[in-house]
């Protein structure tokens, strides 16, 4: 059921994608996109009944709620997702569940939480870092944006860019702040070094340079987040399969 639910929701994305690059009215879009975000919910309900604990505490579970965030963004702020904007984020939405679909078997079975996960602090500390990811998605579509337009078509985009990176240095500052907590409940100890945790702190100071720019244009704002993400994958990715600590189970 849960395949089913999640190849539904795909087709519904690229559908609704697809709608808003051809000269048809916006509602029929519109109307996809819905149909998808049911059946991605649907997804999610059934993945948390089958793992009896909420989709965020692994890698395909990450694909599977991230694009969901992204579809409450189009929907609760659709005056943000317009035109070209609204089309490349469901798009992504539709990309994170493709990779999600082809990861192999082994990622997607459910297991157990281990005991350092049995806590309230993991419905604090990683929902907000997956907040910061959203934020990072829209401002990296903005960024790019920056980055292929012409000085003066950049303004709305510039200010919109700002917005988001604001978004997600708040959140990533919250989830390592809550982590570090996590980890003196669960380790008795606030910091240790840990490949994550030291990956986490470094996410933190690359984005925080974009607020010590000496002359802060939107382009230096762009270059810097698309570090920021590259970084940002490293860490949720990256140490999570080439360095091992103590956040291995992820």
């Amino acid at each position: 059921m849960e395949m089913i639910f999640l190849v539904i929701a795909l087709v519904f994305y690229l559908v609704s994608a697809i709608l808003r690059l051809l000269p048809v009215k916006k509602q029929y879009s519109d109307w996809f996109l819905l149909l998808a975000g049911l059946s991605h919910l649907g997804l999610l309900i059934t993945r948390s009944v089958i793992a009896k604990h909420p989709p965020f505490t692994n890698i395909y579970e990450t694909f599977l709620l991230l694009p969901f965030l992204i579809f409450l963004r189009i929907v609760f702020w659709p005056k943000r997702h317009v035109g070209s904007y609204g089309m490349i984020m469901t798009f992504i939405s539709a990309a994170f569940l493709t990779v999600a679909l082809i990861l192999p078997a082994d990622i997607k079975t459910p297991k157990p939480l281990m005991p350092a996960l049995n806590s309230i602090w993991m419905y604090i500390h990683v929902p907000a870092y997956f907040f910061a990811y959203m934020a990072l998605i829209a401002a990296l579509v903005y960024a790019v944006m920056v980055l292929t337009k012409k000085d003066h078509a950049i303004g709305e985009t510039a200010k919109r860019l700002d917005e988001e990176l604001k978004i997600a240095f708040f959140f990533l500052n919250v989830g390592l702040v809550t982590g570090a907590v996590w980890a003196y409940v669960s380790w008795g100890n606030y910091w240790s070094w840990d490949p994550k945790e030291t990956w986490a702190l470094i996410n933190v100071l690359v984005l925080s340079y974009v607020f010590h720019l000496k002359i802060p244009n939107p382009q230096k704002k762009a270059w810097i987040l698309i570090i920021a993400v590259l970084t940002v994958a490293f860490t949720y990715w990256g140490v999570t399969y080439i360095l091992s600590g103590l956040h291995s189970y992820t």
